[in-house]
């Protein structure tokens, strides 16, 4: 994304004048300009004489630094690096650390190599953490097998690499298993990412004792005191599904916490949410009108993640600084600009400019490999007749369903389908809830080990659907009457676009009203519902490659 003003060439450099600066240093804020040369921040004070560079004019702004997403999944937002970086940047977001757990759980070493190559052409900086719990769990199965210790060493030493991916196997931690106390001992001098959800408050201590850092699965005021006690930094989650940022805000103001143990995150935010309300920025209106001030929020906003991850030129606008910088009304309503490097990265005036035209589009292996379904393979098992995974609106929880005899012949069926060609696993069961009539949705995106999940009410349009979903190497696809009506192609691992993120976002939201067209519950997400219900570490009950599973019990029916 490119400015298209005088603003473009600024060799000779920037001087923002008239704008307040958030000095989150002192926690004072400083009505000073700012020049910027050669990608950093030379100078900050009031008079700037320098008369060679190009003057933009922030009276009434506040000049903060970019923000930064402390813990983001981008694979979610199901676009590549680059055009998820030109979603994001005009939101006032200039770095990320990235954990890309779901292309490595398809495809290992290579797809983490790709991730990082990919990241390079981004227009913000994406620094990366090795995903450490691959696979997420033993109980189904995933394309890339185990990802161990000795997988992970080429990495360590990498400038773009700045730690371990979230920990998910504290099971594994508690138990003191060497697979994930090797992977761990091998980042000691980075930063390990903490994930507590569904672990025994008990553990907490334990788990940060083992040299966890951080934690973004806080969802109460409880949890996050617990956390913030055991010494770990604490990051403020607020993404499309899990909205936890008001609550904890809460709690830190009302106790008085120590802003610098926080950060804030998205984990995964799509990108329609991100189009309709913002990236970080959104947390920073919140907190805003929450009534913390402007050095407090830029802290957690920009600051407090880059200390995390020894990112020590970064995140501040403050002199020798590289100059990342968001200039914005005091709420962060209406972003004026956005400067990246030094140069200006996005001002309003580009908002309705054509999407930036990506290098030449790379081919991907297909990795969704099984062989052709007939309508015979989504047949129910008997012994599956007096049961259904039942969704529940609004959450990503599910529930084991009894039915009364004969109520199995009006539900859906749903079926999960190992596409990594490593054992040809496919299982069927009933789903109460999805509501399609006379068609299937399928799709290769499904969380963690992303096998394809299909939902349909007939054998025929399942087939038809899931067919298709491999043949073009994973996506969406919509079918009904016997043939395919919609489709999206996400040829990257079947979980990303290779196209721009707008042209992908008006896909999708195509794609949505055509599968409520067939009848899809208009209260839940046709496709994000699905990813999910093949998700083993969620409750109670999940549709696995290997049979229909209870969560609570770790025991399949």
């Amino acid at each position: 994304m490119k400015a298209n003003t005088k603003y473009e060439n600024v060799a000779a450099g920037l001087l923002l004048e008239g704008g307040t600066v958030v000095d989150v240093a002192t926690g004072r804020m400083l009505d000073a300009d700012v020049l910027i040369k050669n990608g950093r921040i030379e100078q900050i004070g009031r008079p700037i004489t320098d008369r060679d560079c190009v003057r933009i004019d922030c009276s009434g702004r506040v000049i903060t630094a970019g923000f930064v997403d402390a813990h983001v999944h981008i694979e979610s937002s199901m676009v590549l690096p680059q055009a998820f970086g030109e979603a994001v940047l005009p939101q006032g977001t200039t770095m990320v650390i990235a954990d890309p757990h779901e292309a490595v759980n398809v495809g290992g070493a290579p797809a983490l190599d790709l991730f990082l190559e990919e990241a390079q052409r981004a227009p913000i900086d994406v620094f990366t953490v090795v995903p450490s719990s691959v696979p997420a769990t033993p109980f189904d199965t995933n394309g890339a097998g185990a990802f161990t210790a000795t997988d992970m060493k080429p990495y360590v030493c990498r400038n773009d690499v700045v730690g371990l991916g979230e920990v998910m196997c504290f099971v594994d931690v508690k138990n003191k298993r060497p697979e994930i106390l090797d992977k761990i001992h091998l980042f000691k001098d980075k930063t390990i990412d903490g994930h507590t959800a569904g672990m025994p408050e008990e553990w907490v201590e334990e788990y940060a004792a083992a040299g966890v850092k951080n934690d973004h699965e806080c969802v109460t005021g409880e949890a996050l005191l617990h956390r913030y006690n055991c010494g770990m930094n604490i990051y403020v989650r607020e993404g499309s599904g899990a909205r936890n940022a008001r609550e904890l805000l809460t709690i830190i103001a009302a106790q008085g916490l120590d802003i610098k143990r926080f950060a804030f995150c998205t984990d995964d935010k799509h990108l329609a949410t991100i189009h309709r309300e913002g990236h970080i920025s959104y947390i920073v209106r919140m907190a805003l009108a929450m009534g913390f001030s402007w050095p407090e929020v830029a802290a957690m906003a920009s600051d407090n993640a880059c200390r995390y991850y020894g990112l020590k030129d970064r995140g501040r606008v403050a002199e020798g600084y590289r100059a990342d910088i968001v200039v914005t009304d005091p709420t962060c309503v209406h972003i004026d600009w956005v400067i990246k490097d030094g140069r200006v990265a996005w001002q309003p005036q580009d908002a309705g400019s054509a999407p930036k035209q990506h290098r030449e589009e790379r081919t991907f292996e297909n990795t969704v490999k099984f062989r052709t379904l007939t309508p015979h393979d989504f047949t129910l098992p008997e012994r599956l007749r007096n049961v259904a995974l039942e969704l529940v609106e609004g959450q990503l929880l599910t529930n084991l369903k009894p039915l009364k005899e004969n109520e199995w012949r009006t539900l859906p069926l749903l079926a999960t389908i190992e596409r990594h060609g490593r054992n040809g696993n496919m299982a069927v069961c009933l789903i109460a809830g999805y509501g399609i009539k006379n068609g299937a949705v399928a799709t290769s995106v499904s969380h963690d080990s992303h096998n394809v999940v299909c939902a349909g009410d007939n054998p025929t349009d399942m087939a038809v659907a899931t067919n298709a979903l491999r043949d073009m190497g994973g996506g969406y696809v919509i079918a009904s009457g016997g043939r395919v009506v919609d489709a999206l192609a996400l040829p990257a691992f079947g979980l990303m676009a290779t196209g721009d993120a707008h042209s992908v976002a008006e896909r999708i939201s195509r794609l949505e009203a055509v599968a409520h067209q067939l009848g899809v519950n208009p209260g839940i997400d046709p496709f994000i519902t699905l990813s999910f219900v093949a998700l083993p570490v969620i409750p109670s009950v999940r549709l696995l490659d290997t049979g229909l599973f209870l969560t609570d019990s770790q025991k399949f029916i």
